[in-house]
């Protein structure tokens, strides 16, 4: 589907298409008629998190991300596998007037289990990872709000620590000033309160800012569970502005000592549990309430209890499940005790040497089981007071019987620690050995292909003096990212080309010849298609002056996907040449985009004829592939 036509109907239900979309799903970015949102609630909210468009209390950024996140297409990310074209699913989506049975296993399948969302078909290692997080740190410097909704969605870490830049892709968009940037990360998981490695946090880098708005946003995300404890019980906000973050409700409300008694003797870790379950049963009832006034949900089935969580233990669900009996009056006095609980919690933290986190300063351990452990209600009346559980002080010989134990394991600790010291020294003899073999291997790399247009590009020169460098006309180097540009080409990771090309030589070993199964023939074809779609939109951006460097990281992310399914035969010559082009490509994009801000018509003419030029070299290989594959069929 074209982007145009998938910016058609915004105003639509992402899931059956109805016409009535009065609902929206924060973390999935698109909207939800009634009927589809009744399926959403039920999946629980740790899986879609909704919210009316019209009666819910909507914060001004929060709904300007969601609905540039729907206007932009952000369903299509979810449906990737419906849109490709010869689909194996030949599933349709469901129409409006469809049963409800039908909308729900369409639904489940596509949110819940996730099989229409695009997954590259490369394991998720630590490489993997590691690219999908640097690419969403350049990508929230930019309005580009998609990019990094598909990064988050791909499985990018929203509090991926960039080693290179000592960042956060919060530091970074707070840094930026990108308001829905920042909610879009903050809707992830993101951590306002996460130091770089000068210490920074991200709101230190918002106070910096001329616009405020930033900032005030970091600091509430802060607050938000005690900000929803307070509005549920007094319909009021503290003023975070003015440095008010915290308002105890003064009458009305009475502490339960029994209650209190409990909350206090929970350890932290398990305390914060139980605050998330209460926040979560808040939540699904004010979402009630709101669905019961809705006219077109009287049929609908209701959300009687908080739904189940796979990733949380049998006795916790059972527990949020127990929230569900609370009368308002019983919730609002617990909700009230745990403010209560919270504010003396939060007091013992301040009075620690750091002001760090108030675990640390829990007047019991944290060491002990969490939430499985809970003993139920009626355990609670025969624990035993605090004078029962007081040990007789031990002798001296148990103490020194204790210690002499704990300095035997110590020794024997220590001596495991340098065996294993041993045996990681010798590793890395080994990996200098075959490092210098990859250098080696490297510096015989020459480019083979140079006759483009005579001098085109005749600035492409790999230089076999233990470093390999890309040397051009002009001064400005290829940027390190799309969004980012650097001062010169910095060292390459040997390491990190090593294990490449030890990945590359495995997946291509394990396959004799792509020649032999139609299903690797069906998956070169749709490689070659992506680079085809690739160039197409290269090209389309060129004519309407769009950010190409996108674009053409976009054509290099597809070469390099077709580079690791294909042999070391046969094609290696094609795909060597293509790969060769590409940091000639990144640069003449990046060149054009200077240019056009310049106002260099000349230049930026000349930077698309060579585009084009190498665009075109692209496509004939790419063609060259996808014919010589379709002749062994």
């Amino acid at each position: 589907m074209s982007r145009a036509k998938s910016r058609q109907n915004v105003e639509i239900c992402g899931d059956c298409g109805a016409p009535d979309a009065t609902w929206a799903s924060i973390n999935k970015g698109i909207l939800l008629c009634t009927q589809c949102c009744s399926i959403h609630r039920s999946l629980g909210r740790h899986i879609s998190q909704v919210k009316s468009l019209q009666k819910s209390s909507w914060h001004p950024n929060q709904l300007a991300m969601v609905c540039t996140l729907n206007n932009n297409g952000a369903n299509n990310i979810w449906e990737h596998c419906l849109l490709e074209n010869n689909s194996k699913l030949m599933k349709k989506k469901p129409n409006p007037k469809d049963p409800i049975s039908l909308k729900s296993d369409f639904i489940k399948a596509k949110h819940l289990q996730c099989i229409y969302t695009f997954r590259d078909n490369a394991n998720y290692d630590e490489g993997l990872e590691n690219e999908l997080g640097k690419q969403l740190h350049a990508s929230v410097r930019t309005p580009n709000l998609e990019m990094s909704f598909r990064l988050l969605v791909q499985g990018a870490d929203p509090n991926y620590f960039h080693d290179e830049r000592g960042t956060t892709p919060l530091h970074i968009a707070a840094k930026s000033e990108q308001k829905l940037q920042v909610e879009l990360l903050l809707v992830y998981g993101a951590d306002p309160t996460f130091p770089d490695a000068h210490g920074k946090t991200p709101i230190d880098y918002a106070k910096k800012n001329v616009n405020k708005d930033v900032l005030n946003r970091l600091i509430e995300s802060q607050y938000e569970v005690t900000d929803a404890f307070i509005q549920y019980l007094t319909h009021r906000k503290p003023d975070h502005q003015n440095g008010i973050h915290f308002i105890l409700p003064q009458g009305g409300f009475e502490s339960n000592p029994s209650s209190l008694s409990k909350l206090q003797k929970m350890k932290n870790a398990l305390f914060e549990q139980l605050v998330m379950d209460v926040f979560d049963e808040i939540d699904r009832r004010e979402t009630e309430a709101i669905w019961l006034s809705c006219v077109d949900a009287i049929d609908l089935n209701v959300v009687p209890f908080l739904p189940v969580d796979s990733t949380m233990s049998k006795p916790r669900n059972q527990g949020r499940q127990k929230l569900a009996r609370f009368s308002t009056p019983e919730l609002k006095s617990l909700v009230f005790d745990i403010l209560i609980d919270t504010q003396r919690r939060q007091m013992l933290a301040e009075k620690g040497p750091n002001k760090t986190h108030l675990r640390e300063y829990s007047p019991v351990s944290d060491d002990d089981p969490l939430y499985d452990a809970v003993a139920p209600d009626e355990d609670y009346a025969t624990l035993p007071t605090i004078q029962e559980t007081e040990k007789p002080p031990e002798t001296p010989n148990s103490n020194v019987e204790e210690l002499t134990k704990r300095l035997q394991q110590s020794d024997s600790t220590i001596s495991d620690l340098k065996a294993e010291v041993h045996q990681l020294k010798a590793h890395l003899e080994s990996l200098k050995t075959e490092n210098t073999e990859l250098k080696s291997r490297l510096s015989q790399v020459k480019v083979t292909e140079n006759s483009i247009n005579g001098d085109d590009f005749s600035s492409l020169q790999i230089i076999s003096n233990g470093d390999t460098e890309l040397r051009q006309n002009r001064k400005n180097q290829r940027p390190s990212s799309m969004y980012e540009t650097r001062e010169g080409l910095k060292t390459p990771n040997w390491q990190l080309l090593k294990s490449q090309i030890k990945q590359n030589d495995q997946s291509r070993n394990a396959t004799q010849s792509l020649y032999g199964s139609a299903q690797d023939k069906q998956t070169v074809f749709e490689c070659t298609e992506l680079i085809t779609r690739s160039i197409q939109q290269l090209c389309k951006s060129l004519q309407d002056k769009d950010d190409c460097v996108a674009s053409g990281e976009k054509v290099k992310f597809a070469v390099a996907r077709l580079a690791t399914i294909l042999p070391k035969e046969g094609e290696g010559k094609n795909i060597k040449f293509m790969c060769d082009l590409l940091p000639f490509l990144l640069t003449e994009c990046s060149s054009l985009q200077n240019a056009n801000k310049q106002g260099d018509v000349v230049a930026a003419d000349h930077h698309i004829n060579k585009i084009r030029e190498v665009a075109f070299y692209l496509a004939k290989h790419t063609k060259e592939i996808v014919t010589r594959y379709s002749s062994t069929q």
